[in-house]
């Protein structure tokens, strides 16, 4: 990298691919674009044939070149933070202007332990932290992570192996929580592999609204999805099997919008009185009744903000026949949604049955990856590095 241009490099993206992954994506390029992808699977090729130990010293080097980095996404398997620990200790502003990490691993089988990574979450500026497919257990959380010290206000877990103590030690580390997020499952897994022999449940929806309370008065977005209606049976006889105790949330004043599945739910929940967009997901028994509940609690004031209501589907063919809903007598699916508008008539709010979105869509996140960053990003919060490069000359410097 030309010394010049290090201050200006806001984000690393370093995701090793399958070699096989590789051939075939090359074998696939079209002939016009060959020569143009050449050095980049190259370079993929050569990250992939990397052993742990050398990619991360690689890493190392890398971030020591980008003073300016704001997001950071790496896969948690192929990298080690031994090469980056000495770094932090020699140098405690290292990647100080971090904003959002992201670490992935294999769906079907969480095999890094986010824990490892911890340094990095200490990053003053540390908003965002998605972690997908990782391990987190009581035993591996370091000493350092006392109450009240991290600055994440999100947090994304997806797929993720945890216990409650982990989970609870995680939330509470954080100073003010924004946003929580938990996945256990993605509609975009075969039904047969959605929870891995290797997963447990070490918790339910009570335990996680327990470890949520710490942050009542900040957190304003929730999503909870624990796995979709094809659960392994070895599961449900669990003591902490996640299904229909959902606890009030009229304690959480200023969340705003929920998204959450279906089962989870109480046949009459309680929301907040901020709540101004309800998802509701995955249903697999009549919604009839608690969309009647909901109905009534709106109109006697108790959500005066609400203003929309979507329950998804996953086939877009059945959009107005879900899963074993409940269609009354002499009605069709069609008169059967309106019959469930018309109960929140007099209010405003908006009632939808909608196909899913993509994840990212149902599930959005508000940092860098999300929005981008404008031209002004690049002269705010900059430090001086030797050889900088005026922003007119930046297009020469890069020919």
């Amino acid at each position: 990298m030309r010394p010049q241009l290090r201050k200006y490099v806001h984000s690393v993206t370093l995701h090793p691919m399958e070699s096989d992954s590789l051939e075939k994506f090359g074998e696939n390029l079209p002939s016009h674009d060959i020569e143009f992808f050449t050095r980049a699977l190259q370079e993929e090729a050569l990250l992939s044939d990397m052993t742990v130990g050398f990619a991360s010293l690689l890493l190392a080097l890398l971030l020591t070149k980008t003073p300016n980095l704001r997001m950071l996404s790496l896969c948690g398997t192929a990298f080690s933070m031994r090469p980056l620990n000495p770094l932090f200790v020699r140098d405690p502003s290292f990647l100080s202007n971090l904003e959002e990490l992201h670490l992935e691993g294999d769906q079907q089988n969480p095999d890094y332990n986010i824990a490892a990574f911890h340094r990095l979450f200490t990053r003053p500026r540390l908003k965002l932290l998605a972690c997908d497919s990782g391990q987190l257990e009581g035993n591996d959380i370091p000493t350092s992570w006392a109450p009240n010290t991290l600055a994440v206000e999100e947090i994304r877990l997806t797929n993720c192996d945890l216990n409650y103590n982990s989970l609870k030690r995680l939330i509470q580390t954080c100073k003010r929580l924004v946003h929580f997020i938990f996945l256990g499952w993605s509609i975009d897994n075969d039904p047969t592999d959605v929870w891995s022999s290797s997963l447990t449940l070490h918790f339910d929806e009570v335990d996680l609204i327990e470890a949520l309370l710490p942050h009542q008065d900040t957190l304003e977005f929730l999503g909870i999805e624990f796995f979709d209606s094809h659960v392994p049976s070895r599961l449900e006889s669990l003591e902490k099997f996640p299904g229909g105790k959902m606890p009030s949330l009229r304690d959480f004043p200023v969340l705003s919008e929920l998204t959450i599945q279906f089962s989870l739910l109480t046949p009459r929940p309680e929301f907040p009185s901020a709540l101004k967009r309800l998802t509701i997901t995955n249903c697999t028994t009549s919604i009839w009744d608690m969309t009647h509940c909901i109905a009534s609690d709106c109109k006697s004031g108790r959500y005066p903000e609400l203003e929309q209501i979507i329950v998804l589907t996953v086939d877009i063919t059945q959009l107005m026949e879900l899963d074993k809903q409940k269609i009354p007598d002499g009605q069709t699916p069609e008169e059967c949604l309106l019959s469930l508008r018309n109960l929140f008539k007099g209010t405003k709010v908006d009632y939808q049955i909608e196909p899913y979105p993509k994840r990212e869509d149902l599930f959005p996140m508000r940092g860098f990856m999300n929005d981008g960053f404008s031209e002004d990003d690049f002269s705010e919060g900059e430090s001086e590095t030797e050889g900088s490069v005026d922003h007119d000359d930046r297009e020469d410097q890069l020919n």
